[in-house]
């Protein structure tokens, strides 16, 4: 494995994505500790997606709107600051 400084990585990283695409794992360090690893990304990666049936999400989402008007579950907003001062108050 080739291991590279963040500052390495952002000179070279066409070179590192064309290693990486030959198979070759590439450690990414932040200072003396390691970031993250740059590798191939396969066919079977990709089919992440879950197979649920459309009928199970709509399920879920109706126990999800049931519980929020219960009271169970908060809707904590859609901006970074209003989430972190709601979780804070918990």
């Amino acid at each position: 494995m080739k291991t590279f400084t963040i500052s390495e990585a952002k000179a070279k990283l066409s070179a590192l994505v064309a290693a990486a695409e030959r198979g070759e794992e590439i450690l990414i360090m932040r200072g003396a500790k390691p970031a993250v690893t740059l590798t191939r990304v396969m066919e079977e990666d990709l089919a992440i997606w879950p197979r649920v049936p459309v009928n199970a999400l709509e399920s879920f989402e109706q126990e999800v709107q049931a519980d929020r008007k219960a009271g169970q579950l908060k809707l904590l907003g859609r901006n970074t600051p209003a989430v972190a001062k709601t979780l804070k108050a918990d």
